[in-house]
């Protein structure tokens, strides 16, 4: 059952060893539909690798907020449903499959019972690479989930076991589907006012004296916009690429109308 009340995730990785972990899980939440990651007491610097792991999902890296401990956490973090994953069935850890997890959660958290438009946040929290969450760390857990296996090897990659979480929340609670048009699919817009780098891009080519109307298989601007938007660019990087372009722009324009008067 889906909740009643609209709802944002969050993706908590606690201690986590391996950075190409935290940029496969930023990969994972652009495939989901999440933004939101939160680093508690990383183990591991947050690199290039990171990055490149990434790939087009890079988001919920360049977004993420780091909290030293758990009190800071719980300090700064909203009110919350904590789903504390975790493969150890232990005494008092009462673990369920996330499924059953879900469907509990809909049908009967109060926070989910209320018609409201404000959006109620789920934590979905993750432990190291090595042992997981400690017993400590599920204190703060409001449910504890696993994500069930069907072979010898129980243990999940870390990035793999946040991608399933999310997929059996979409699966259980819905969300906007991703779909495919002529082949590829519709990336989301770039969220910046005023900045659009593939608009200008084409202005500035045409500027240039580049005709791109002509169909070919690769062109200019093609190939072009690859180079420099293939790498899903920081806010920042947009901003100063935009910049640099319109520069270009008003150069050129001013550099035409100079030529008439001659």
């Amino acid at each position: 059952m889906k909740p009643r009340r609209p709802f944002e995730v969050r993706i908590v990785l606690v201690r986590t060893i391996y950075e190409r972990n935290i940029g496969a899980t930023s990969r994972a939440m652009s495939n989901m539909g999440c933004d939101k990651l939160i680093l508690i007491a990383p183990a591991c610097d947050i690199t290039y690798e990171a990055q490149q792991t990434a790939a087009t999902g890079q988001t919920g890296l360049q977004n993420r907020v780091t909290y030293s401990s758990w009190n800071e956490f719980l300090e700064k973090e909203p009110e919350s449903i904590k789903i504390c994953f975790t493969a150890r069935d232990g005494k008092g850890r009462q673990v369920r499959d996330i499924d059953e997890v879900l469907n509990d959660i809909a049908d009967h958290a109060p926070q989910f019972q209320l018609q409201s438009e404000i959006p109620y946040v789920v934590h979905l929290v993750f432990g190291p690479e090595d042992w997981g969450l400690s017993a400590e760390d599920l204190e703060h857990a409001n449910f504890c989930a696993c994500l069930p296996t069907f072979g010898e090897n129980w243990s999940l990659n870390l990035a793999q076991a946040t991608l399933l979480a999310m997929y059996s929340l979409r699966l259980q609670w819905g969300g906007e589907r991703t779909r495919l048009d002529g082949g590829k699919a519709r990336r989301a817009p770039q969220g910046i006012e005023g900045i659009n780098p593939d608009a200008t891009l084409k202005i500035w080519l045409e500027e240039m004296g580049f005709d791109l109307t002509r169909q070919r298989k690769i062109n200019v601007y093609t190939v072009l916009r690859r180079m420099l938007l293939q790498n899903t660019p920081t806010k920042k990087e947009l901003v100063i690429l935009e910049t640099v372009l319109q520069q270009s722009i008003r150069k050129l324009r001013e550099w035409k109308a100079f030529q008439k008067k001659d």
